[in-house]
């Protein structure tokens, strides 16, 4: 390539002739989809998740305590509820302000559609332990009467992807 090959034209970033006039295709704008509301098996598998939860760490306490030598009795029930019922309390927490869900409720692919107001976060502990309790029962309900909506102050719908029919 010669030096004069190289240079650039002094109106190179001017247009010459004016565009021809092309119609543009209206470009539709799908909305988007409203959020999947839950069904009742997942509310109560969500419940039962949480249940789950609570019973692995009274399980590891027992084991624990025969592995250290001490033997299980029915005094040692109470202690590792309570054990399980603190863990599972201080991770439901954690998660309703991180994933939006109890541990339970991210199992079973569920989570709140918003942020759970930090006032409320207490109460939606409580609504999901009365659920766990009552083995998933008021659930049955269905999602806009659902304890964790009324305590939460937000809907449960099901987490995105999760319950998505296979491709």
């Amino acid at each position: 390539m010669t030096d004069s090959e190289r240079e650039v034209p002094g109106a190179w970033d001017r247009i010459r002739e004016p565009a021809p006039d092309l119609e543009m295709a209206a470009v539709e704008v799908e909305p988007e989809p409203e959020p999947v509301g839950p069904s009742r098996a997942s509310l109560v598998g969500g419940a039962w998740g949480d249940l789950v939860a609570i019973l692995a760490v009274c399980t590891a306490t027992f084991l624990a305590l025969a592995i250290l030598g001490y033997g299980t009795s029915a005094a040692t029930l109470p202690w590792a509820l309570a054990l399980g019922i603190a863990w599972w309390s201080a991770a439901a927490v954690v998660l309703l302000v991180v994933r939006q869900g109890t541990p339970g409720m991210l199992l079973s692919g569920l989570a709140f559609e918003d942020s759970v107001p930090s006032g409320r976060v207490v109460w939606v502990v409580l609504a999901a332990l009365l659920l766990c309790i009552t083995l998933g029962a008021p659930a049955l309900l269905g999602a806009h009467a659902s304890p964790l909506r009324l305590a939460a102050g937000v809907d449960v719908i099901a987490a995105a992807g999760l319950n998505d029919p296979p491709a």
